[in-house]
């Protein structure tokens, strides 16, 4: 805002910052919602501190708490979604591989008498192994994702024979075992999921396959999107007919999905396989006629706009978008819309650096501090 717009301009930028808000979770969840996340990092670090952890403490003895890890998974998967993967490796290490003695429950049990295992949230467990991936070491990941499958599969196959999650011997309800099983099966897809992703990064497009055909098996309920998911990656490859396979298989099963909810995926899939065959004119149809459905859709929105760019009609393009932004911009100004927009200004007129301006005003005005503005091109 400085740069481009200057001082009066960006003084009368008011965002949240972590001086700004309430002292405590209710504060931080605040500077989260309101996209924040730089601000709400800060926080982090200041409630950690209260913690007697965080700043200057590394390698000194603590005392963690389910709260405190709680805040050590926010501070961290916050890092992560800032894309500073570097600064999250750094934070996870006095961690080491999660496993530590003081990380359980049985090493304080004047503070939780009775509870046994482990303290770390099993998100945060998630968010370490996938860690590696972001920093060019994908084999990394799927190690530790396959370490936490085993375990996954083991604690599972305990509770089936009837013994507690560790392999005593229980007496826990039919219906709290009934539960626990729910819980530790939607655990191992969630691995399964972050190993399939994990194998599509490394291009490994079988492998990435097969898993996640597995994880349909855990959430069955997400059958469409995850076929839809694999055509997709079908697509990618320029593999036009086994997508064109797993897009009939979804129609075979939105039965599992709202009327509504069926129809726009159809609709989106059949887009999207013209748009592979480079078929613009008949993929704008399909996008046009999800947006008849739900005309607040914005992949449909966007893609309408770029078949038209390919189309020729880059004046009709820019009106879609510039249309959508106008129309809800809280709900239409992100990044990969802006990025399509400003590669039309830059395409349609040589004032395409105060359109870019008016963009970022825009943005100023609903955006907080995470907003990538590299999307606006300003150079």
């Amino acid at each position: 805002m400085l740069r481009f717009l200057g001082e009066q301009a960006a003084t009368k930028r008011q965002v949240l910052n972590a001086n700004s808000v309430e002292q405590s979770f209710v504060g931080l969840k605040q500077l989260i919602s309101s996209k924040n996340w730089r601000a709400a990092v800060d926080l982090c670090g200041r409630l950690l501190t209260a913690h007697g952890q965080g700043y200057k403490k590394s390698g000194l003895p603590t005392n963690h708490t389910t709260d405190s890890l709680q805040l050590w998974f926010v501070r961290l998967a916050l890092l992560v979604k800032l894309n500073l993967f570097q600064n999250a490796e750094v934070e996870f290490e006095p961690f080491g591989n999660l496993d530590q003695p003081d990380l359980y429950y049985e090493y304080y049990p004047h503070v939780y008498p009775g509870r046994k295992g482990s303290m770390v949230p099993f998100s945060m467990r998630i968010l370490h192994a996938e860690l590696p991936q972001y920093l060019g070491n994908p084999q990394a990941s799927l190690d530790r994702l396959h370490s936490m499958k085993i375990i996954c599969a083991k604690i599972l196959e305990n509770l089936e024979q009837g013994l507690a999650e560790d392999g005593s011997m229980t007496n826990i309800t039919q219906e709290n075992r009934q539960a626990s099983v729910q819980l530790w099966r939607s655990r191992l897809g969630r691995v399964m999921y972050s190993m399939a992703n994990c194998l599509l990064m490394m291009k490994d497009y079988v492998l990435a396959v097969d898993t996640y055909l597995t994880v349909i098996k855990y959430y069955p309920q997400q059958e469409p999107q995850l076929l839809s998911g694999i055509g997709r990656i079908f697509l990618q490859i320029g593999d036009i007919k086994t997508a064109e396979k797993y897009f009939q298989d979804v129609e075979k099963v939105t039965h599992k999905l709202d009327g509504l909810q069926s129809q726009i995926m159809v609709l989106m899939n059949r887009a999207f396989l013209h748009l592979g065959q480079n078929n613009f004119a008949e993929a704008h149809r399909f996008f046009t006629e999800i947006l008849r459905i739900d005309s607040s859709n914005a992949v449909a929105n966007n893609n309408a706009a770029v078949c038209l760019l390919y189309l020729g009609r880059l004046k009709d393009s820019l009106r879609q978008l510039e249309g959508m932004v106008q129309q809800d911009p809280k709900h239409y100004l992100h990044e990969s819309v802006l990025f399509n927009l400003t590669t039309m200004y830059e395409l349609e007129s040589s004032r395409s650096m105060q359109k870019k301006q008016a963009l970022l005003e825009a943005v100023a005005i609903k955006e907080g501090d995470s907003f990538n503005t590299q999307c606006l091109k300003l150079g």
